[in-house]
């Protein structure tokens, strides 16, 4: 009697790569977009693309300092805290070049744009208090600006993607013409958000 042939069984090994910096990035611009082209609502769209902006600058360091300092990276934590400006210290002194001014634009846009992020992420109730002098005649308005409407604005969220941008734009050749095998790829937000090997192996064949 004939014996039965078993399928041949084969094993894939894969290592993927999936760059989320980009993706926030992604969010950024499409949540501006919507902003411009419908302004009612708007000042929700603009607080979404500040917030994933700060998302976006914070992911794209991870992304670079993994690449270029791995050794600083396998321990970020312990390295860094939650401080993002000793980051791009870190890796600006890789790239040599000097990094922008912690007190001035665009570093200082990303500040701010981290104290929305953490505001948003673990909100509380804003509590104000006022008084206002006015004159017979002219009273204040009912309805004064709200807390957030103090902190987002669509020019406000225009000038954290230029800012983002231009923190990116000055690293990004900078690595890429010190570390020119370390995959950084040609733009810091553009191209391919993904990258995927694989190899294929028999596992087993007929006895």
């Amino acid at each position: 009697m004939e014996r039965r042939r078993h399928p041949r069984q084969f094993i894939e090994r894969s290592e993927s790569e999936e760059y989320l910096h980009k993706a926030a990035w992604s969010v950024v611009n499409r949540q501006l977009r919507r902003a411009e082209k419908k302004r009612r609502g708007a000042l929700y769209d603009d607080l979404v693309a500040m917030v994933f902006a700060f998302h976006s600058i914070e992911g794209y360091l991870n992304f670079v300092g993994e690449k270029i300092a791995p050794d600083l990276w396998k321990n970020e934590k312990h390295e860094f805290g939650n401080d993002l400006y000793k980051k791009l210290k870190a890796i600006c002194e890789r790239c040599e070049i000097d990094p922008p001014e912690k007190s001035k634009c665009p570093y200082s846009t990303i500040e701010a744009l981290k104290d929305l992020r953490n505001k948003m992420t673990h909100p509380k109730t804003h509590r104000a208090k006022e008084e206002t002098k006015f004159t017979d005649g002219q009273e204040p308005e009912i309805f004064s600006p709200t807390h957030l409407e103090t902190l987002v604005s669509h020019e406000k969220a225009l000038l954290a993607r230029d800012d983002v941008r231009k923190i990116a734009d000055l690293i990004h050749p900078a690595a890429r013409g010190r570390f020119p095998d370390s995959g950084l790829g040609s733009d810091p937000f553009d191209g391919i958000t993904s990258m995927r090997n694989s190899s294929t192996s028999l596992l087993s064949d007929d006895p």
